[in-house]
């Protein structure tokens, strides 16, 4: 006999952050995916509407990371990024060289509200995630600490005060790729004062394509040398480091890269 379609329907999950958080549920599950697709994945703005920048005469805002990508990638047009740690999407921004110029687009990943609110207004021509990267392979809920626009995960009880502190919700990595409905990224810019390494280690390698990244080392709690391993044992080239008074990154290419490889340490 026939069940009943309604009682069938009232049996199947409900694609909530509550329900995928304290499930735990993997990152490939349909309902995180639906959750994402519909909450998370903002769009970008139109290729006729103009950028709105407060320094619009600043041609790459970044400290070296795109010069660096772009040499790499032989200046590739029309690649696909994901900058996670965007901020406003214009100051220090790994990526908006090469969407202006290149007509790259992709994802632009920033948890902060001040940040991301300023983000929304650069007018850029990717799209626009307000959630963070989680920490583990399933979403989770996690404490975040913003001050001035620059924002952290919070992991553990702290002594200062709770000002300042909001509460975030973090998909994997994995995640946002299915969501977006690719696994092919030509370029990773991954800044999340500290918490670099976990991310890391939360991506199925062997399910995803990423041609280049630009890690930042300073404030990850096994330093470069724990993340120039991790990436070494998932086949890609530790390419020099990029330092300056505003960034520590080490860049990573795909091994099959490597020969293009330039010196950026300095």
């Amino acid at each position: 006999m026939l069940k009943d379609p309604v009682a069938i329907n009232l049996s199947l999950p409900v694609s909530t952050e509550e329900y995928a958080n304290t499930h735990r549920l993997q990152q490939d599950h349909p309902c995180v995916l639906d959750l994402i697709r519909k909450n998370y994945l903002k769009k970008p703005w139109g290729p006729e509407v103009p950028f709105d920048l407060h320094n619009p005469k600043t041609a790459d805002p970044s400290a070296g990371q795109a010069k660096a990508i772009m040499r790499i990638l032989r200046n590739q047009a029309n690649g696909f990024f994901v900058e996670c740690g965007a901020s406003d999407g214009e100051f220090l921004s790994n990526t908006l060289y090469m969407e202006r110029y290149k007509n790259w687009t992709g994802l632009l990943i920033e948890p902060d509200r001040g940040s991301y609110d300023s983000l929304l207004t650069r007018k850029r021509k990717a799209t626009h995630v307000p959630a963070c990267l989680s920490l583990e392979t399933y979403p989770t809920e996690v404490t975040f600490k913003s001050v001035f626009q620059v924002g952290s995960i919070q992991e553990k009880s702290s002594w200062f005060e709770n000002d300042h502190l909001i509460t975030v919700q973090c998909f994997p990595f994995y995640s946002f790729l299915l969501a977006y409905g690719r696994t092919s990224v030509d370029f990773f810019s991954l800044d999340v004062e500290g918490h670099e390494l976990k991310i890391l280690k939360t991506i199925p390698w062997h399910k995803v394509d990423i041609k280049t990244l630009v890690v930042e080392w300073e404030h990850v709690e096994e330093g470069e040398a724990g993340i120039v391993k991790f990436m070494e044992e998932n086949g890609f080239v530790n390419f020099g480091k990029i330092a300056t008074p505003y960034a520590r990154d080490i860049v990573f290419v795909k091994d099959f890269l490597s020969d293009l490889r330039y010196d950026y340490d300095d």
